[in-house]
């Protein structure tokens, strides 16, 4: 399915960059949304290959959702600040700097967990190594989604700034679907080898991106102003979303793998594909909303920000009352199309709600909220899960219920992405 190309600003859009031939344009988007790519299918391996491993560890439950946590807090921190010098110096190196800082994480991570398998390593040494190389990936990997979404951002009309958005989390949900596969493939080399695989693949892109990705207009000085802040009057309703969309997005990812084992009763040799299927199946109806409802349809923040909590809730209580592989998969399914609409949705409404100098800093923010999920979740989540794995999908659905209401309730979500006759949000 392919994600097209995003047109540039009109002509009289002072805020445009410099207009390059129309193939160098398709070029260039296509090898953004390509590295971004990597991301997606580094985020599903992981999450699908780390339970099993773990478990042969030694490792706790808890403590897996730790490593995770810790990496999100550094992700939340950091993505905003990234944005920010976006802003100020251009999308390209920022873009770099997180896809090296992916794949130089990546690979030391499978490495430490390599070292465990063999012994090398072992207890608290060994579990302060593992969470250290995955932190890499929040602190520096945080770089390169803000300052995509301003590359796509600065090429694009407010009229299709969500579209745009969405081809960046298309590209995103597009490696999230195919890194079951990859890593499916891969496998037989070795448990870590898919890892290793995205890691390179990431690094390759880093190599192409750097010589290939055109930044054609520098950044004009522009006078000192203050940062935008998590407390922005006009980005606080979007924000809020984001970060309940986080919790609710975050607790089945973090505990899938864990919860095809234990209700479904599969072996930790077994787990990795059940819970790929699942992941991968989710990733692929993502990727549906994202190019074809939002892309083809121009869905705005408004709709996308009201159908998609109603589909996540749906979606997770479908899960919570299921036992059989087929309805498991089908709520994922559901919750994969609530949660391609959402990213698109929130993110779109808050880079529309800021002037076009502050595109990569409400980029930032958005990712910042929704990645607190991560932050939060696994507390919550894994408790809740030690009591009855059914648990956590109990919970996120009923808070998607209630982010529904608060959707169909605030007034700036309402109108987030309605155009006048003159083409702007009013």
């Amino acid at each position: 399915m392919a994600i097209e190309p995003l047109p540039l600003p009109e002509e009289s859009d002072p805020n445009r960059p410099a207009i390059a031939p129309k193939g160098d344009r398709r070029l260039a988007i296509a090898l953004l949304l390509a590295g971004v790519a990597c991301l997606g299918m580094g985020q599903t391996i992981v999450f699908a290959v780390l339970p099993p491993l773990a478990r042969r560890l030694g490792l706790a439950d808890f403590q897996v959702a730790a490593i995770f946590m810790l990496s999100a807090m550094f992700w939340v921190a950091l993505a905003p600040r990234w944005g920010r010098r976006s802003d100020q110096a251009g999308r390209k190196p920022f873009i770099l700097t997180g896809l090296l800082g992916f794949a130089v994480s990546t690979a030391l991570f499978a490495t430490s967990i390599k070292l465990g398998l063999a012994g090398t390593l072992s207890g608290l040494g060994l579990y302060a190594v593992i969470v250290g190389t995955r932190s890499i990936y929040g602190i520096i990997g945080s770089a390169t989604p803000a300052a995509a979404q301003g590359y796509i951002a600065d090429r694009t009309p407010p009229a299709r700034r969500t579209a745009g958005v969405s081809s960046f989390s298309a590209a995103f949900g597009l490696g999230a679907m195919v890194g079951p596969g990859l890593g499916g493939a891969v496998t037989a080399i070795g448990p870590l080898a898919p890892l290793y695989a995205v890691a390179a693949l990431a690094a390759l892109m880093s190599a192409v991106i750097f010589f290939l990705l055109p930044e054609m207009t520098p950044p004009a000085p522009r006078a000192p102003r203050p940062h935008l802040k998590l407390s922005d009057a006009r980005l606080r309703p979007f924000l809020i979303f984001g970060l309940a969309f986080g919790v609710v997005n975050a607790a089945p990812i973090q505990t899938t793998a864990f919860y095809f084992m234990d209700v479904l009763h599969l072996s930790p040799g077994e787990a990795p594909q059940y819970a790929g299927i699942g992941l991968m199946a989710a990733a692929m109806a993502s990727l549906f909303a994202q190019v074809v409802l939002v892309q083809r349809f121009g869905l705005q923040p408004h709709l996308l920000m009201r159908i998609a909590p109603a589909l996540l809730a749906i979606g997770h209580a479908l899960v919570a009352v299921s036992s059989q592989f087929g309805p498991l998969v089908f709520g994922l399914v559901i919750a994969g199309l609530g949660a391609g609409m959402a990213l698109p949705g929130f993110t779109g409404a808050a880079m529309l709600a800021v002037g076009p100098d502050e595109q990569g800093a409400a980029a930032g923010l958005a990712n910042s909220a929704s990645a607190s999920g991560f932050i939060f979740s696994p507390v919550v989540a894994f408790a809740l899960y030690s009591l009855a794995p059914q648990a956590p999908y109990v919970l996120t659905a009923t808070l998607s219920a209630a982010l529904l209401v608060f959707a169909l309730w605030s007034g700036k979500i309402r109108r987030a992405g309605r155009f006048g006759p003159d083409g702007l949000n009013p």
